[in-house]
């Protein structure tokens, strides 16, 4: 998803220089089992940005692209019992607001307007925002690498990364791998859950870990439909993703599933989940899973993507690390780094993100609005 989104800016702004290698067919890694949500809901500055910039993009994908990709407005609604967390919230609400985004701050009854039949005697408030969504991953894939190829992009499929090659001064001056030599004045690791292996590689640690994040497919339920928000019960992290034809993807209580490089569905947390579920969602008993599927979130430990140069090696870079927010933020990423090699500079402030924050000894900011 990164990988593309930076080529395809790349191409759009008229720089065509650019090869994508890629050790499989594109888009059949990490991106091929996300679930596709898209929302400006976090606590940290840069990553409401990073939604917040990517939004018009998402809304004008096929003008930009020339590929279709059905973005869905249907809102994001956290549902929140524990005061404290609530407080933390309005806290991010405004926030959020400061930098454009429409974000509202509802009571219990207001967001059970939203989404009929949630328990609600327990809740302590709830936060929505109507423009956020969800979308095809794959299909967004499909659209960087349909536009970036029309303009000169060069794709490289079943093409393995091997290291780097170096000056003397241990300068980038391209790649290995394992369809030849490629010379290049700058290479960036987009590798998402295997960041740290390629990381490895190239002779740097890049502190990302792979964790696996499952999801579920049930059948169609009266009541459910496309024009629901997707709504996250943040005391147990289950969330009720609702589709058109009346489906519903659900998931969420595996956020502290043990970092794994393989990605199998825990079939023994699926009654945990049916009980937060029936919990929250006490209209939803009568939902049932018909498959389930799993992927790897790259996550680091403040939950913030790693995203600049590698200082040891002149040429290097780095975006990888989203922490389960890579899609959503993938047009944003693009455009900035295609900016910052460009004019210069990037158009925000990427400092929060840069690779050496975790050897520089600081504490680094955590995004709290996760599950």
């Amino acid at each position: 998803m990164i990988g593309t989104s930076i080529a395809f800016h790349l191409s759009e702004r008229g720089y065509r220089d650019v090869t994508v290698i890629e050790r499989g067919l594109a888009g059949e890694g990490a991106t091929a089992y996300a679930t596709g949500g898209i929302r400006q809901q976090f606590s940290s500055r840069v990553n409401i940005e990073l939604v917040r910039r990517s939004l018009p993009f998402w809304l004008d994908f096929a003008g930009r692209t020339g590929l279709p990709l059905d973005f869905r407005q249907h809102g994001y609604l956290f549902l929140i019992s524990d005061p404290a967390m609530l407080a933390a919230f309005e806290a991010n609400a405004r926030l959020q607001r400061s930098l454009g985004v429409e974000v509202e701050v509802l009571d219990p009854h207001q967001a059970a307007e939203l989404f009929p039949g949630i328990r609600t005697d327990d809740l302590a408030g709830a936060t929505y925002t109507a423009g956020d969504g969800s979308a095809s991953p794959s299909d967004a894939v499909a659209g960087y690498l349909g536009g970036a190829r029309r303009q000169g992009v060069e794709l490289r499929q079943r093409t393995e990364f091997l290291g780097l090659l170096t000056d003397a001064g241990g300068a980038v001056r391209g790649a290995r791998t394992s369809a030849g030599d490629i010379e290049a004045e700058l290479v960036v690791m987009a590798a998402g859950p295997q960041a740290r292996g390629v990381g490895r590689l190239c002779g740097v640690d890049i502190p990302v870990s792979p964790h696996p994040r499952q999801a579920f497919a049930t059948t169609p339920l009266d009541g459910l439909h496309g024009d629901l928000p997707l709504v996250v019960d943040l005391a147990t992290g289950a969330y009720v993703h609702p589709e058109p034809a009346g489906t519903a993807i659900v998931g969420g209580n595996d956020r502290d599933a043990p970092s794994s490089d393989v990605a199998t569905v825990d079939w023994s947390r699926v009654d945990s989940l049916a009980a937060a579920l029936s919990h929250r969602f006490p209209a939803l008993d009568g939902l049932e899973i018909v498959r389930g599927w799993a992927g790897l979130r790259e996550m680091t430990a403040d939950d913030h993507a790693i995203v600049g140069p590698v200082h040891e090696f002149p040429g290097l870079w780095v975006a990888a690390g989203f922490s389960g927010h890579g899609f959503m933020q993938s047009p944003a990423v693009g455009a900035a780094l295609a900016q910052w090699w460009l004019e210069g500079a990037p158009p925000l402030d990427l400092t929060p993100l840069r690779p050496s924050r975790f050897a520089d000894h600081l504490t680094p900011e955590l995004e709290t609005a996760v599950f």
